[in-house]
């Protein structure tokens, strides 16, 4: 037995119709339903405390800087560079790995003055510690930062 092709398309001016499908429901439904998942999960993101995931070391590290200039001091000026009045100002390119640590310095702007220069990126490699990038994972991961101009003046 075959079915009706006439039950399948019913006269549009008869009074008795088929009820309209849900299928709009359910994916308007699911496509809310997404929507709110996502935000969700972007709110715990952000509410989440922020572990590095790596174990602590025995010493408090150094707090986190926002402005790598803030870390040098009228005492950083290397005695060479007093003594024949050099001045400049440096720039630096900095290869920050998972920790926060600085493990390279490549100078994008240099002073003129080999031992400024020198200087420049010793001291950030030493003391600097930054808030280590994340992956989308949220894991940490190496990260390059590259430092406002840091001028070396000598005080008159």
């Amino acid at each position: 037995m075959q079915p009706d092709p006439a039950r399948n398309n019913p006269d549009p001016r008869s009074p008795v119709q088929p009820p309209p499908s849900s299928a709009p429901y359910l994916l308007a439904a699911a496509v809310i339903a997404i929507a709110l998942w996502g935000i969700q999960q972007a709110r715990i993101q952000d509410i989440a405390p922020d572990t590095d995931r790596i174990p602590p070391s025995a010493a408090p590290p150094p707090p986190k800087i926002s402005d790598p200039r803030q870390i040098f001091s009228a005492d950083d000026y290397p005695a060479e560079a007093q003594s024949k009045g050099e001045q400049g100002t440096a720039q630096a390119k900095l290869t920050v790995d998972t920790a926060g640590r600085v493990t390279d310095c490549v100078l994008i702007r240099k002073t003129g003055s080999r031992s400024l220069d020198e200087a420049t990126c010793r001291i950030l490699k030493n003391r600097a510690r930054f808030k280590p990038a994340r992956d989308s994972q949220g894991d940490p991961m190496t990260d390059i930062v590259v430092t406002p101009p840091i001028t070396w003046r000598l005080e008159e």
